[in-house]
């Protein structure tokens, strides 16, 4: 305790003296890397006294503050969380490429051995030793204590773009570059997933380990599959582009993701159903019987390969683009055919809605919120009046993630395995819920979940919490969380100022193409028909088994099926011949012509 230790003489009233200890680690203990260390040392605190190192931090930390974007209408109680925000997104992103591994595991003589090199991709190394990985640019879920110190690719895609909105270009760039050359692809010849004929893909089906190695994890249900990822790292890459401008680097790392992320999302949509195939989505229910058709996983998809349609089109790929556009349509219909019930609203999973109760999931609000259904029409409203009948929470503002702790009442129904963690409140639903409400119109609504969040924060340190207690309205589980947290409060401020996605494709899923209901399930009290452009759901069954592809002859659920294809503003839906610049044969050949009448409802940005 020696260094702790000093004699400062008299200070006298109004004299100060300041004194500093610092420290850097390696992991050798050995004492081989003590002048690597001291060298370290040496080169950030050179001849500077104490005073001037904290000088230094100050300035480093005021530099950062300066260039993150603030919306011009957040009050100063909001200004204060999302600088906050900002500075949780920072720290909870790699900026490690090596690490040092000692010869030894848990104990000592307990032999360690690694695939690992002194090079990316260089032979294996003797240990102990320092390795090269690709764990730069991860985003971690939480920080401690949350205990999610782990990289998913959901949470850290809103956090990417959270990071694009304020501003932190290069942190988003890194985040982008780290799933593009992370290790994956490792599951797709898993038995899990052999009746998919999975493609080369390389965006993670769970998460990645600390070296950018994909993972999932085990119960005794087997594992997390989840498609999700797909969809949400295109609307992220766009995001980027179109708020940064930096299209040199989504351009250097398009083959990788077109060919390896959109190409292979368009392959895992199930011809049977219109859909993404089975997964275990955004909330993890595992698989070996619990996977199912989540509507969040073809939300995002849809959305995503949207995108990947728009940076193709600006590239100039017009085949891809149009192949990519014809794909996220056709899923969008089969969304709105398969996956609403009878009065409208966005169902969980097909096979939940297909049971007739139990299918209420706060994640479809993504439906709204990425731009897939017109905030004003029957299928929002459908959506948001049955979530609140279902899911409202008696102490917050928000809703419950999902009903799978109270749907079966003691029942052996679908989703019998309903925990806490489905009952509680979550932010992100809250926050992506905030959005859908304001583009709905609903600012009232909008404002309380927003004000809801942020008085939760402020008295809790500015760490925004993963879920609240549903009864109590108390912190619950994880705190602070990254991109289920400071990201989409980031994003939700943003909206607010007007910095929305646009509709996806251009325009507004027309709901007359696909009038409402076709999934079969029951209508739910209160949630009406209301809003804007409803439509009957009078033969919503026949008219939802075509536009999800059923038969091939009708996409848009009535008609003729003489092919006949409506065009609207460059978004044509006849497939390309094949030629110099389109799409690859086997994407091409996952789908079928189709076309949508659309609405062109253009949004703010």
């Amino acid at each position: 305790m020696s260094a702790f230790q000093w004699d400062l003489g008299s200070i006298g009233p109004g004299e100060a003296r300041w004194v500093g200890v610092a420290f850097a680690h390696h992991g050798d203990p050995s004492g081989a890397a003590d002048p690597l260390v001291q060298g370290a040392l040496d080169a950030y605190l050179g001849a500077k006294r104490a005073a001037e190192v904290v000088a230094d931090e100050i300035a480093a930390y005021s530099a950062f503050q300066g260039s993150i974007r603030v919306p011009p209408s957040a009050s100063p109680e909001e200004a204060a969380l999302l600088r906050q925000s900002a500075v949780t997104l920072r720290m909870a992103q790699s900026r490690e490429s090596h690490a040092f591994l000692r010869e030894y595991l848990t104990r000592d003589f307990e032999p360690r051995a690694t695939r690992f090199g002194a090079t990316l991709g260089g032979p294996p190394a003797t240990l102990p030793a320092t390795i090269a990985h690709r764990g730069h640019g991860a985003v971690l879920a939480s920080l401690p204590p949350g205990e999610w110190t782990v990289a998913w690719i959901r949470d850290g895609a809103y956090a990417t773009v959270a990071m694009a909105a304020l501003g932190m270009q290069a942190e988003a760039r890194d985040a982008l570059g780290f799933y593009l050359d992370a290790e994956a692809g490792r599951f797709q010849g898993w038995s899990e997933l052999a009746s998919y004929d999975m493609p080369p893909y390389q965006i993670s089906l769970v998460r990645y380990h600390g070296f950018g190695v994909e993972e999932t994890d085990f119960n005794d249900f087997g594992p997390n599959l989840e498609l999700d990822g797909f969809g949400l790292f295109l609307w992220a890459l766009r995001q980027y582009e179109d708020l940064t401008g930096d299209t040199g680097f989504v351009d250097e790392r398009w083959a990788a993701a077109s060919t390896k992320v959109a190409d292979a999302l368009v392959a895992l949509i199930d011809p049977d159903t219109g859909l993404v195939r089975k997964d275990s989505s955004i909330w993890e229910t595992h698989w070996n019987g619990r996977e199912r058709s989540f509507a969040y996983t073809s939300i995002t998809a849809a959305r995503g390969l949207c995108d990947a349609a728009a940076i193709a089109e600006r590239r100039g790929e017009a085949d891809r683009a149009a192949a990519y556009r014809r794909v996220a349509e056709r899923l969008r219909a089969a969304i709105a055919a398969r996956l609403t019930d009878a009065s409208g609203a966005l169902a969980a999973s097909l096979e939940e809605l297909a049971s007739g109760a139990g299918y209420w999931d706060a994640a479809v609000l993504e439906g709204i919120a990425m731009g897939l259904f017109d905030p004003q029409g029957r299928i929002a409203a459908a959506t948001l009046a049955g979530l609140d009948e279902h899911l409202r929470v008696p102490a917050g503002a928000g809703w419950s993630r999902n009903d799978d702790r109270t749907d079966h009442a003691g029942a052996d129904d679908l989703s019998p395995w309903g925990s806490e963690y489905d009952s509680a409140e979550w932010v992100v639903t809250d926050l992506r819920g905030a959005v859908a409400a304001r583009l709905m119109g609903d600012v009232a609504r909008s404002d309380r979940l927003l004000r809801w969040v942020l008085d939760q924060s402020a008295a809790n340190y500015l760490a925004i919490a993963e879920t609240y207690d549903e009864i109590r309205g108390t912190y619950k589980f994880n705190a602070p969380m990254v991109g289920f947290g400071a990201g989409v409060y980031a994003l939700a401020l943003a909206a607010r100022d007007g910095l929305v996605v646009g509709p996806a494709c251009g325009a507004y899923f027309e709901e007359s193409a696909a009038s409402g209901g076709a999934g079969g399930g029951p209508p739910s009290t209160g949630a009406g028909g209301a809003g804007a452009g409803g439509a009957s759901a009078t033969g919503a069954g026949a008219a939802g088994a075509d536009a999800a592809g059923g038969s091939g002859n009708d996409s848009n659920g009535g008609g003729d099926s003489s092919g006949d294809l409506r065009d609207d503003a460059g978004c044509g839906c006849r497939l390309a011949s094949s030629g110099p610049g389109a799409a690859p044969s086997a994407l091409a050949a996952a789908m079928a012509a189709a076309g949508l009448t659309r609405r062109r409802r253009r949004a703010r940005r």
